[in-house]
Order: C-alpha cells, then sequence, then structure tokens
C-alpha cells in the first residue's frame, strides 16, 4: 500500500474519531449543525427566528448525581411572556420555554391557545422547583387559571410527562446557562 494512500486513511481515521467525540460528548466548542435553526424550524417557530431568540442550556439535578439537560428559550419581557408557548404546534422531548420574572410573584398561568400538553415547574429564586403543574390540557376557550402553591421567580414549561419520566419533583435544583 502506498504512502500517500496510507496518510489519507490515517486522516480520514483521525476526523472520524473526532466527530464521533463531539457527538458523543461536546468536548469542542463546535457544531457541525446550528442547533438553534433546527430546533426553530421543527418546533414550528417562527417568533425564535423573527426575535433572534436563541435556546439557552438548562440543567435539572434531580438527586443522586443525576441531572436533566435540556435547551429552553428565554422569556424575560412582558410580550414573550405574555404569547409563551402559544400557538406552537411542537416542541422537542428535551426543550421548553424559562419564564423569567423582575421579582417574585405569584401570578397564574393557562392554556388558553396552546396547542401542546405541557408540565408546569415553578422555581424559586434560589433556583429550586418549588411546584409543579403536570399534564395540563390546552383548552380553545373558557380555560381555567393555573396557579402556583407558593410563590416564585422563574417558570418552566416543558412537554406534558417531561415530569414524570424524569423524575423532576419538588426540591430539585433548576441551573440556567444564560451565557
Amino acid at each position: 500500500m502506498s504512502n500517500q494512500l496510507k496518510l489519507l486513511l490515517y486522516i480520514i481515521f483521525i476526523a472520524g474519531i473526532f466527530y464521533f467525540l463531539q457527538n458523543k460528548f461536546d468536548l469542542f466548542d463546535i457544531s457541525f449543525v446550528d442547533e438553534t435553526k433546527i430546533s426553530d424550524i421543527f418546533k414550528g417557530n417562527e417568533k425564535a427566528e423573527d426575535t433572534g431568540s436563541t435556546l439557552k442550556d438548562m440543567e435539572i439535578s434531580i438527586g443522586d448525581g443525576k441531572i436533566v439537560n435540556l435547551r429552553v428559550e428565554i422569556a424575560d419581557t412582558q410580550t414573550e411572556r405574555e404569547l409563551g408557548l402559544s400557538h406552537r404546534t411542537f416542541l422537542g422531548d428535551y426543550e421548553g420555554m424559562y419564564f423569567v420574572f423582575e421579582q417574585n410573584t405569584n401570578s397564574s398561568f393557562w392554556m388558553k391557545d396552546m396547542l401542546i400538553p405541557l408540565d408546569i415547574i415553578f422555581v424559586d429564586e434560589g433556583g429550586f422547583v418549588v411546584d409543579i403543574k403536570e399534564e395540563l390540557q390546552p383548552c380553545a376557550s373558557s380555560c381555567p387559571s393555573v396557579f402556583s402553591g407558593t410563590t416564585y421567580r422563574y417558570v418552566l414549561e416543558v412537554n406534558s410527562g417531561f415530569c414524570s419520566t424524569n423524575d423532576v419533583k419538588i426540591g430539585n435544583s433548576v441551573l440556567v446557562n444564560l451565557k
């Protein structure tokens, strides 16, 4: 076998190893695709593209060293919070919307104009889950208000069943990477 062919095979082998490591462990600060654009396309999320909103990394520590990773869109203005996930036809299994309030609140949420069922996770200013409302169904009119049993500073909306599937409970900690 010629030296040139050996060199070419060696380069392909090394590139394959780097590609595998990047996809499996996300070791390098590079991406082969723009994940936010792909996610927005699959979510039917024209809003995120129009406003330049991006997805942020979030971790929920569920105890025993177990961590659930997800990507969230941040809703930190009144307009973004009012619109929320309304009119979305799809939300990835490990995606959601993270509502950020200026101060502690006990405002209500509702499912009007929602097209997908949700779990709503209420988080205090210290980053701990203080209440969870599971399997909330969309409604067209006369929608009931959804209240937390306690005040909160943040709210995470995810697909219905997320909390039970991932064993998310009151007292778990939530960390958002806002870089």
